[in-house]
């Protein structure tokens, strides 16, 4: 399985073309879809694997199926400039994006229908974004759906039976323990870690297929087993970023999960000027079955 694609997201090689991480995380806010229909019983479907994230098949106004990455960390969902002239996407009238870290603003479209499974997306907004030239692996996905397009059902991204649930439901009994509550503020769905004594919030992203990744300020304030060392770089609208891996001496916990990995990765790599929170991806994710209920703004993870 691949490790390190060029539509690594938050951490983009250096040897791949300039790629804008708002294409694909932190993208601009828009409605959710004007009509979810998901059967009583629920919908559960496979979860296909590119480079460590999620897969799903869809289809788009009744035609495909296509492969799309299912991504926590996309505020919008997006698809491929080529898949948008192959369906005859059309712009909705009166209806624009803003741009994101200083980089234009994206095109955008309007789809009649998503169907996954027996669920059905109605009246959903998605961005034209040219990722076709970093999807050049064969199969590779047509786009990304966004989490948040589900709000008002739970999300159920189960890795060990690699498996997709869409289900009536909502999380309660927040505990900050396996059960957490993210604000409007955070905008992402985000988790606290405590890493060698020293907490933070990360954003928990399906779209990522790293472990741990960290602001560059914890280097110097975390206690490391090994010195840093260079891990290419990461490009986005905001700069280029250096990313750095190094062992932390402590234990990572995630809530009341120790993570079994030493091994972190440090960049200030972001989409504009806020500064860098981290996130948590696939080689974390990967031992847990993760709930997202985005209309509440709360996860949940089993293990």
């Amino acid at each position: 399985m691949p490790r390190q694609l060029p539509i690594s997201i938050l951490l983009v090689a250096s040897a791949v073309p300039t790629v804008v991480q708002a294409e694909m995380h932190a993208g601009p806010q828009v409605p959710v879809p004007a009509g979810i229909r998901v059967p009583k019983n629920g919908v559960t479907i496979p979860m296909q694997d590119f480079g460590g994230r999620p897969v799903v098949e869809l289809k788009i106004n009744d035609q495909g199926p296509y492969r799309f990455i299912l991504d926590s960390g996309a505020t919008i969902t997006m698809v491929t400039d080529e898949l948008s002239r192959e369906l005859s996407l059309n712009s909705p009238t009166g209806m624009r994006v803003a741009a994101v870290g200083g980089g234009p603003a994206p095109a955008i479209v309007a789809i009649r229908e998503v169907r996954i499974g027996d669920a059905t997306l109605q009246d959903l907004i998605a961005a034209i974004m040219p990722l076709g030239n970093l999807l050049k692996e064969k199969n590779a996905p047509r786009g990304v759906l966004s989490a948040a397009s589900f709000a008002g059902y739970l999300l159920i991204y189960d890795y060990p039976r690699k498996r997709i649930s869409i289900r009536e439901g909502e999380l309660e009994h927040v505990d900050s323990k396996s059960v957490f509550q993210y604000t409007e503020d955070q905008v992402l769905p985000t988790v606290p870690v405590r890493i060698a004594g020293h907490d933070t919030h990360v954003h928990l992203d399906t779209g990522s297929p790293f472990g741990l990744t960290l602001p560059v300020r914890f280097l110097s304030e975390l206690p490391l087993a090994s010195p840093p060392k260079e891990s290419g770089k990461a490009r986005t609208h905001a700069g280029e970023f250096p990313v750095s891996i190094a062992r932390v001496d402590g234990a990572i916990e995630l809530g009341k999960y120790k993570i079994d990995t030493q091994e972190v990765r440090f960049s200030d790599a972001r989409p504009g000027p806020a500064p860098a929170v981290g996130n948590i991806g696939y080689e974390v994710l990967r031992h847990f079955v993760v709930t997202l209920d985005s209309k509440n703004r709360c996860i949940r993870l089993d293990r």
